[in-house]
């Protein structure tokens, strides 16, 4: 069995004989001299990167693979973009974070061989194993830092009632000049529900959708031949299609429903999982339909090249004679390439004549929490005309492969539609609803309610903070209104 490991995965054939890195950290002082003044004065105090070298023996017998196989396999494991978790088993409870810096040097002893690497760890501290958690009674809680260094921390907070505001105040040797805010907490203004919920699911079941039996969609962008099946899958949390249609072109499933009700503005959010472990191509979408059944708008991602990983995502509205109008066009970031499981969000509102889109991605693999959103990307478009202000009343599910090529599977995994009512001058907007799920990473500096990144509704007095080593205080506003558990590593120099 191996005693060390990278990324969270171990090697048999792997093993430590011995690391090295410095005990503590590595400190940079800097001083400024004061003419006349005995001494110097201290100007600030910096831990640098960490380096860990580690002495590795490498058993081809082990895996009955040659020599050098193994070795491409070892280079392949330890080559990563960014820094990943290090982990050895002299120090079992102890996690480094480390990126490979330079070459793996070698010596070959007939089928075992040793390595030298080096790795680089920008986060020159170490955490602990396990994730420690503190659920908040009665809007307070006490979060204990073991580590002798403070440390980031993740929050997240279920809505059990509609709210303007959110805030999270850190009290610690009894002070507390530190908080974390999004919203508005300004009691002199007047609370106005401007967002109310028309209709949010989750794909966990499909009442109230009806099989699109036959026919067509006519959206050369995001359309095609329906006909096949849905199943609900992953874990009873997307629908995907089955049973494509024998037609050529596009073919595929789609699912309809009336909304509850109307609405003149909105906003529409699809949520969608791609699977970009293999090739293919695929596409799905959300249409959108005025009052008289009509298509007025669809959202949808597509990847049009069935040999390469080319993703993008495409916006079109319609006008009552069913003319196109592309208005968004975004293309994968090349770095997304790269997920196997990749989570992407498209959001399209209408206020007005206004039209905003915005999408945002998550690696599902690497960031299952989804607090790091990634290619985010915001473009608006003008009405002039009026072309495009008829009142929604309906919305269809489509996803869809090519016929005769290999499909990249795309599932639907939620669709979120909100009415957005006129403002008054003077009032504070409910930006959070009753259920929704507000995350905070105090670490990569983010914030998002229900996946979706808010860092422009982040207060100005407030800031990101850590806790420190020792006890530290959490206050929870508004009272009565959240459901907050803290998650955390202990860290320690």
């Amino acid at each position: 069995m191996s005693n060390f490991s990278f990324n969270g995965i171990e090697k048999d054939y792997c093993y430590y004989t011995d690391y090295k890195t410095s005990w503590g950290q590595d400190r940079e002082i800097n001083t400024t001299d004061v003419q006349g003044r005995s001494g110097t004065v201290l100007t600030s105090v910096r831990d640098k990167v960490r380096k860990i070298e580690v002495n590795l023996l490498i058993d081809s017998l082990e895996v009955g693979e040659s020599l050098e196989h193994v070795a491409e396999d070892l280079a392949d494991w330890l080559t990563t973009d960014e820094p990943k978790p290090i982990q050895f088993a002299r120090e079992p409870d102890r996690i480094y974070y480390g990126i490979l810096e330079g070459a793996i040097d070698k010596d070959y002893f007939v089928n075992f061989g040793k390595a030298t690497v080096n790795f680089l760890c920008i986060d020159p501290y170490k955490y602990a194993r396990e994730k420690t958690k503190q659920t908040a009674i009665s809007d307070q809680a006490s979060l204990y830092n073991e580590g002798t260094k403070d440390t980031p921390i993740v929050i997240q907070a279920r809505a059990l009632e509609p709210s303007s505001h959110f805030m999270i105040a850190k009290g610690y040797n009894g002070d507390s000049d530190e908080f974390f805010m999004i919203g508005d907490d300004d009691v002199t203004k007047d609370i106005e529900n401007y967002y109310p919920p028309i209709y949010h699911t989750e794909f966990h079941s499909f009442t109230g959708w009806n099989k699109m039996v036959d026919g067509n969609i006519p959206d050369r962008f995001l359309g095609g031949e329906v006909g096949g099946n849905f199943v609900i899958a992953n874990a009873d949390e997307s629908f995907k299609a089955t049973d494509f249609p024998d037609g050529s072109g596009w073919v595929g499933s789609g699912t309809k429903r009336s909304l509850p009700r109307t609405a003149q503005d909105f906003q529409i959010t699809y949520k969608v999982l791609v699977e970009q472990g293999g090739l293919g191509a695929g596409r799905t979408a959300q249409h959108i339909y005025d009052t008289d059944n009509r298509l007025i708008a669809s959202i949808g991602y597509e990847n049009v090249y069935h040999n390469r990983k080319s993703g993008h995502i495409v916006v079109t509205l319609f006008n009552q004679n069913g003319d196109h109008r592309k208005i968004y066009d975004h293309q994968n970031a090349p770095f997304t390439r790269k997920f196997d499981r990749m989570v992407v969000y498209m959001r399209l509102r209408r206020k007005g004549t206004n039209f905003q889109v915005k999408t945002w991605k998550y690696d599902h693999m690497d960031d299952p929490l989804r607090t790091r959103p990634v290619d985010v990307h915001i473009e608006e478009f003008t009405d002039g005309g009026e072309f495009y202000q008829r009142p929604i009343g309906a919305i269809s599910i489509y996803s869809t492969k090519y016929s005769g090529y290999d499909w990249m599977e795309m599932n639907g995994l939620g669709s979120f539609n909100t009415e957005l009512l006129p403002k008054k001058d003077g009032t504070r907007d409910m930006i959070i609803q009753k259920g929704d799920d507000v995350k905070i990473d105090t670490q990569n500096n983010t914030v998002v309610i229900n996946e979706e990144p808010v860092l422009n509704e982040k207060t100005f007095a407030s800031d990101f903070f850590n806790i420190e080593s020792g006890l530290n205080e959490m206050i929870i506003m508004p009272e009565n209104t959240f459901d907050t558990t803290f998650y955390w590593r202990d860290r320690y120099l």
